[in-house]
């Protein structure tokens, strides 16, 4: 399986289309996720936060959605991606951190739509899909803010993560001036 890889990778230069498209599309709606979560003021009245909650659920269902098609086409479909001609402590360091951003790419959204049905408030998907179960089961304030806790430490995780992989997309960029940066950004004539 490691030889297929390796052949696959060896083959292309950059990403496809398909590898940008959801790259670039997943990091604007993540990042306009982690904006929006300084909206969520603790001054707030009823009507501003159901309106942000629907907001933020609405984005990261798109997120979840597109997710969804990133891990099918990465780990199932196994689309070519290009070699990197870097060191190996920087190889395992870019698997580490492409992982950890998977793993918390899915585990947010899972803990999001958890909140989301453990939530004293409505919780309107694109206005028309209510998650929301409190009603029916009655509200609990002890589990909501559990499951909201590894909701927002796992925003956390993202936001380091991310850190780490924009740094290592500059470092390439600027220090090294190699092509890691440019397989994703570079656009075919």
């Amino acid at each position: 399986m490691d030889t297929l890889i390796k052949n696959n990778e060896s083959q292309v230069k950059s990403f496809d289309k398909g590898y940008k498209w959801l790259h670039w599309s997943m990091a604007i709606l993540v990042m306009l996720m982690l904006f929006a979560a300084l909206g969520f003021a603790p001054g707030m009245d009823i009507a501003e936060h159901k309106e942000m909650l629907t907001g933020h659920s609405s984005i990261g269902t798109l997120v979840s959605i597109l997710l969804i098609m990133r891990v099918a086409k990465r780990f199932v479909k196994r689309d070519p991606r290009p070699a990197q001609n870097i060191a190996h402590w920087q190889k395992l360091a870019s698997k580490v951190v492409q992982l950890g951003l998977y793993f918390s790419l899915i585990f947010v959204p899972v803990t999001g739509y958890l909140t989301a049905r453990f939530h004293e408030l409505p919780v309107m998907v694109f206005g028309a899909f209510n998650l929301n179960q409190a009603g029916s089961q009655g509200f609990n304030q002890e589990t909501f803010e559990m499951i909201r806790l590894a909701h927002e430490l796992g925003t956390k995780m993202i936001m380091i993560l991310l850190v780490l992989h924009i740094g290592g997309a500059l470092y390439h960029r600027f220090v090294k001036k190699d092509d890691v940066l440019a397989s994703m950004t570079r656009v075919k004539r």
